[in-house]
C-alpha cells in the first residue's frame, strides 16, 4: 500500500512529502487552444506550489484564460510499476508584490540557490530577478490531488490532501 501521508512505510515506499521535498519539476498542463504542458521548477509552500515564468508563455496564458490546469509531480523510473507521483488539478494564479511574493521567493532561493546566478554581481531580489527575466511569480493551487502509486498494483491511485509543509 502507499505510505501514510508525508511519512515512510515499513517497506521503506515514500509518500508525498518526500516527493515534494526530492523532486524539482512540476508538469503545467493546459488545453488552450489545445493540449500543452511545460515543466517548472516549483517550491512546494503551504500547499500551493510557486514558480517562475514568462506571462508570454502558453502555459501561463493557457491556463489563466481557462481558469484550469493540471499539474503532475513524480519519481524517475526504469520500470513502470515503479511509478510514484501527483496528479493535480487547480487553478493558476499570479502573485502581487508584497509579503507573500517575498516569502515564497526566499523559500524558492534556499531550495534553488542557482536563481543567484541569474542576476552575477547584483543584490537578489524579487523585483530584480522578475525585470531580468521578464518573468512573473505564479502560483498552481491544486483543487483535487491523487497519490499515484504503481508500486501497490496498477490501481495504486487514491486522493491525498496535500501536507501543508513539505
Amino acid at each position: 500500500m502507499p505510505a501514510a501521508q508525508g511519512q515512510e512505510n515499513p517497506e521503506g515506499n515514500r509518500g508525498p512529502s518526500s516527493l515534494l521535498r526530492e523532486e524539482r519539476t512540476l508538469v503545467l498542463a493546459t488545453a488552450d487552444p489545445g493540449p500543452w504542458s511545460a515543466p517548472v521548477y516549483f517550491l512546494h509552500l503551504r500547499g500551493r506550489f510557486f514558480f517562475f515564468s514568462s506571462p508570454e508563455s502558453r502555459h501561463v496564458r493557457g491556463a489563466l484564460a481557462t481558469g484550469h490546469c493540471a499539474g503532475s509531480i513524480h519519481r524517475s523510473s526504469d520500470d513502470w510499476r515503479e511509478i510514484v507521483g501527483l496528479q493535480m488539478d487547480g487553478t493558476l494564479q499570479e502573485i502581487p508584490a508584497g509579503p507573500e511574493a517575498e516569502d515564497a521567493f526566499a523559500a524558492y532561493v534556499r531550495k534553488f540557490p542557482a536563481v543567484r546566478d541569474l542576476v552575477p554581481g547584483a543584490a537578489l531580489d524579487l523585483a530584480l530577478l522578475t525585470e531580468r527575466l521578464r518573468a512573473r511569480m505564479y502560483v498552481f493551487v491544486p483543487e483535487s490531488v491523487f497519490l499515484v502509486d504503481n508500486r501497490a498494483g496498477i490501481s495504486g491511485r487514491r486522493a491525498i490532501q496535500l501536507p501543508g509543509e513539505p
